[in-house]
């Protein structure tokens, strides 16, 4: 996962992974990350959260 860093972690804590746009992230990563808003339509990017957005997050996180 790109926001958390785990390779293997348990669906009930982090969500089940998603793999799009050669990015992978967990259901509650994504919902859960700090400024990381998500799209009106769920289809957009992975389940309506833009690859650029996940990436910003990313970036963010790494400074802090």
């Amino acid at each position: 996962c790109v926001l958390c860093r785990r390779a293997e972690a348990d669906p009930d804590t982090c969500g089940d992974k998603q793999e799009k746009y050669r990015l992978c992230a967990h259901v509650f990563c994504l919902f859960f990350a700090t400024l990381l808003f998500r799209q009106d339509n769920e289809h957009v990017g992975l389940l309506g959260f833009l690859p650029r957005d996940i990436q910003r997050a990313v970036r963010r996180a790494a400074q802090k």
